[in-house]
């Protein structure tokens, strides 16, 4: 099973948002997407959950359209959570939603399942506005693992969490990736981007990247992938010592064509 969009272009006003957008995705990979405000990160994302109909092109889960493909998971970045309930109540209405007309023990079951899933065992009579941060984004992503979706999307589900935690929510979602499903990270945490299995850059509304996340660093002649970003905004780089060497030269084909671009963003 894969998720695939071929040739995206969304337009709005005349003016173009995504275009030309190509990537495939398999099941049991976890996908980092990246790129500077404006990029086209939340348009994409809303076509990769069916929620926008593009000018052009299709997306595809399992081969069949995305809003014929059955359950997709999707985390917002502000969790939608009652903070009045426990954990396990809120897991349980959640469930009795969207699993119904599920039994009432295999429900109970399903949820056990998810609390597992997510490391929040001894956690379930905590009412959630108690929970830290990191502990809010386990339950939202558990809401979503009730239906047992093929596709997860989660949009910068670790903003604003410490880097250590950060690590460990990345580890989390590759954790969920392996367990077959296909997962997409909007973020603009750079320090566990080696995590991700596949990387997609995102600038002006064009793919500039997609592949492993290192072969990105030469994509760009970045040193590390916070310097990317200082790449795309056609801003020099500043100085990065590198364990490995020098940082090598920008791919000057690939800050041409973002020039270019940008250019016809301006023009439009």
């Amino acid at each position: 099973m894969d998720l695939h969009a071929r040739n995206i272009e969304v337009t709005a006003g005349g003016r173009s948002i995504l275009s030309g957008v190509t990537v495939r995705v398999h099941a049991g990979q976890l996908c980092g997407i990246i790129g500077p405000s404006g990029a086209g990160k939340s348009t994409l994302i809303r076509v990769l959950l069916g929620l926008t109909r593009p000018a052009r092109g299709e997306v595809t889960l399992g081969g069949a359209p995305i809003d014929e493909a059955g359950a997709v998971g999707y985390v917002p970045q502000d969790d939608a959570l009652h903070g009045a309930l426990t954990v396990g109540d809120a897991l349980d209405y959640a469930a009795q939603l969207r699993l119904y007309p599920m039994p009432a023990l295999s429900r109970q079951a399903r949820v056990r399942q998810v609390v597992t899933q997510v490391g929040l065992q001894g956690r379930e009579e905590v009412r959630i506005a108690r929970l830290s941060g990191g502990q809010r984004k386990r339950v939202s992503v558990a809401m979503e693992l009730l239906s047992q979706p093929k596709l997860m999307i989660l949009d910068e589900p670790t903003s604003g969490l410490d880097p250590g935690l950060e690590a460990t929510m990345m580890s989390l979602f590759s954790a969920v990736a392996r367990d077959g499903r296909i997962v997409l990270v909007s973020t603009h945490a750079m320090q566990s981007i080696d995590v991700c299995d596949q990387l997609m850059v995102l600038a002006a509304g064009r793919l500039m990247y997609f592949g492993p996340p290192a072969g990105a660093l030469a994509k760009f002649g970045a040193a590390d992938y916070n310097q990317i970003f200082t790449r795309l905004a056609g801003a020099p780089a500043p100085a990065v010592v590198s364990p490995v060497g020098p940082t090598p030269p920008a791919n000057a084909a690939a800050l041409a064509e973002l020039a270019r671009l940008k250019a016809e963003r301006d023009r439009a």
